[in-house]
């Protein structure tokens, strides 16, 4: 699909009648060569249409508060900068952007104990520690930017609009991850558990809580679904741990 966008905005002579197939295929080229630094940028750009698009926790309530205290010291991975909000939602979900942004819902917070909730939110840092958001969320790029050349004969295409911001959003959250990128999150889970002096054990625990709520579906269940495998897995992990 990127090809094409790039063959439609390259391929001819650069008319008036062009002109806009050209802006659009140099979009998809940018989103082929984007560095890490553009990507985590324009993923903070989708962070803030979604805060602006949720309901996000005073900081005075019992879940930013909560949320605040289980991840004191939890500043930053690697060299990127975490920050943590709550979304007020019944949603059963938690999601980390490429740029640091860490979301969890209150939905999720509700159903777990605090090792329990570390534990998810140090597999989601894993996933930005191993760059898979990042590799997740430029697939959501290049989609975005093959539509825009594809909609280039309406006039269409140039900055991306604000809409379109919230849209790579959504699609980046629904993307599912790969076996092997859960399951060495799960393990970044445990370190982090480690890290915060709570139990290893907890991260087996959480898998079971999200197995017991995989009916609702949505959420967690569907971008990061839970298994056997992956519960026997964070045991096995949580036993060859250093903790303590």
């Amino acid at each position: 699909m990127v090809a094409t966008a790039l063959t439609l905005g390259l391929s001819g002579c650069v008319s008036d009648d062009h002109a806009q197939y050209l802006t659009a295929g140099m979009t998809a080229f940018k989103g082929l060569t984007i560095s890490k630094n553009e990507l985590q940028a324009q993923a903070s750009l989708s962070a803030e249409k979604m805060d602006s698009e949720n309901t996000i926790a005073p900081a005075n309530s019992k879940y930013s508060k909560r949320l605040a205290k289980l991840t004191k010291g939890l500043n930053f991975v690697d060299a990127t900068p975490l920050n943590f909000q709550v979304y007020l939602a019944d949603e059963i979900n938690a999601f980390a952007m490429p740029d640091g942004t860490v979301r969890v819902y209150s939905g999720l917070m509700d159903v777990m104990n605090d090792d329990e909730l570390v534990a998810v939110i140090g597999h989601e840092v894993g996933h930005i520690k191993f760059e898979h958001s990042l590799s997740q969320f430029k697939t959501a790029y290049l989609a975005q930017a093959a539509r825009q050349a594809a909609s280039a004969a309406g006039g269409t295409v140039g900055e991306l609009a604000s809409s379109e911001y919230a849209d790579m959003g959504e699609k980046f959250m629904s993307a599912q991850f790969s076996q092997s990128d859960e399951l060495e999150s799960d393990a970044y889970g445990i370190e982090v558990l480690c890290q915060q002096g709570m139990d290893p054990f907890a991260a087996m625990r959480a898998q079971e809580v999200l197995l017991k709520h995989s009916g609702n579906g949505g959420g967690l269940f569907s971008s990061h679904p839970s298994s056997a495998e992956r519960i026997a897995a964070a045991r096995t992990a949580a036993a060859n741990s250093n903790c303590g």
